[in-house]
């Protein structure tokens, strides 16, 4: 008897230990974990080492700007959601259905001067005798609607913008093109112009030729004449 209590006594403590050891696993795994998720911070852009102070500062300070365009863009659609989760409560929507639209309006990417709208589009509803299923219903149709529409309208601003560009750098093309017409044009009326030049010069010399050449007979012909009176008078 005493070896059967003794023998179980010893299968306790394997077990409180083995049970211990476990434990203390586990926590070891999820302090790993939760250090392998922090590790993110302490890590450096590619290069930071070859970076001077300077460009080091620059990329400290575009993250900060960048921190908190984002913290501010997200506080901002928040405050507009509770905004109007206040709004419909107070307006009689059941609360279930205020957090309903709330949320509603987060989740599916409603812009921020979106969820006023859309709030009153649910105080309206309820107004209109809407509730339970029926409301919870409409007010999924309505997010989603409006998803919809701003998604088109985004992507007609993003065609807008892409045919602007597309504008901009066809212009910028044919603006490219006259110059370069207006170049070559100027190059070959400047080579005509050489050209011209060249071939005025060769028509100078030969009238200067020319009348050089007449000039030496007129002189030859004037002396034969002198000659001969000379003689004829003698």
């Amino acid at each position: 008897m005493k070896k059967v209590l003794l023998s179980i006594l010893i299968a306790l403590v394997l077990l409180w230990n083995c049970g211990t050891v476990f434990a203390e696993g586990i926590g070891k795994g999820k302090q790993g974990k939760q250090a392998n998720k922090e590790n993110w911070k302490t890590e450096l852009p590619p290069g930071w080492k070859k970076w001077d102070n300077t460009k080091r500062q620059q990329w400290e300070q575009g993250l900060n700007r960048a921190r908190d365009a984002v913290r501010k863009r997200t506080e901002t659609r928040l405050n507009a959601a509770l905004r109007t989760l206040e709004m419909t409560a107070r307006n009689g929507v059941p609360l279930d259905h205020a957090e309903q639209t709330a949320n509603a309006g987060l989740d599916n990417g409603l812009d921020t001067f979106d969820f006023e709208p859309f709030g009153k589009f649910v105080t309206e509803r309820v107004k209109a005798g809407v509730k339970g299923e029926g409301l919870a219903e409409a007010i999924h149709k309505e997010v989603q609607r409006r998803r919809q529409e701003r998604e088109r309208v985004r992507q007609q601003m993003k065609q807008g913008i892409k045919q602007r560009q597309e504008e901009h750098k066809r212009l910028r093309e044919k603006s490219k093109e006259k110059k370069e017409l207006g170049k070559s044009q100027k190059e070959r009326s400047s080579d005509r112009g050489a050209g011209e030049q060249e071939k005025d010069s060769t028509r100078r010399n030969r009238t200067d030729s020319r009348e050089g050449k007449d000039k030496s007979r007129t002189r030859e012909t004037n002396v034969r004449k002198g000659g001969a009176g000379g003689k004829s008078r003698r």
